[in-house]
């Protein structure tokens, strides 16, 4: 709807929907099935109706990808500390402290399985991504759980796609076979982005965890990875 406000400026009044139009952001493009927590709406998106969006790269060109460093470790920790406050998308009832989160980040590495990456815009870290050990057992070495974590006000901005494009990139070459992740439901615009890199449904965990006085339900999504032989322990 378009009107005047005062005279010489137009007034624009858009009905938009958000949750689409954060999708649109992720750059996620194709036909999507039904999924819990998925709206009519959002299984109608396909290819023709996308295709050639420029939305999405102009949303992606603030953004630079890098290795952490441990001067990212206080936005890092913030970025998670308000999830674990305001959000069912992590189990963790009580904030991390710093201490523990630099205990954390001596898991990760510029090389190998296991790696760390920071979302930068305008030079502040906006998100993270992980690779992580999936299970302490030696014969899941060649598995890893991935994880994104966003700042609130960057989301819908194409981070979370930039971040897992750089971080499956600096996988390549590594002795992987399989990628997972846990997602806390419902969280559409995770499980959107997941399903872009090519992840697929394999279990659904129902009421795991207690939060917020309720129970909620964890789907577990599993991500093929490279590695195609098998070499000797």
């Amino acid at each position: 709807m378009v009107g005047t406000s005062r005279p010489g400026e137009i007034g624009v009044d858009l009905d938009v929907n958000l949750e689409l139009l954060w999708l649109v952001a992720l750059g996620v493009t194709d036909a999507m099935a039904p999924v819990e927590g998925h709206t009519s709406q959002l299984d109608a998106i396909h290819p023709a109706q996308l295709s050639g969006n420029t939305l999405c790269g102009v949303i992606h060109a603030g953004i630079h990808v890098r290795a952490a460093t441990e001067e990212d470790l206080a936005a890092i920790n913030d970025i998670y500390n308000h999830y674990v406050l305001e959000g069912h998308y992590t189990f963790d009832l009580e904030p991390t402290s710093l201490d523990a989160r630099r205990e954390w980040f001596g898991h990760y590495h510029d090389t190998g399985r296991h790696r760390l990456l920071v979302a930068v815009d305008d030079g502040r870290v906006v998100g993270y991504a992980s690779s992580s050990r999936f299970k302490s057992r030696p014969a899941y070495q060649t598995s890893v759980e991935t994880s994104v974590y966003l700042a609130p006000e960057v989301i819908g901005g194409g981070a979370g796609s930039r971040l897992y494009e750089r971080l499956f990139d600096s996988l390549k070459g590594e002795d992987l076979h399989r990628a997972y992740a846990g997602i806390a439901l419902p969280n559409p615009a995770s499980i959107a982005l997941h399903e872009k890199f090519g992840f697929k449904r394999v279990a659904l965990f129902t009421e795991p965890g207690r939060k917020f006085g309720r129970y909620w339900d964890v789907a577990w999504y599993e991500k093929p990875l490279h590695a195609e032989s098998v070499s000797p322990d």
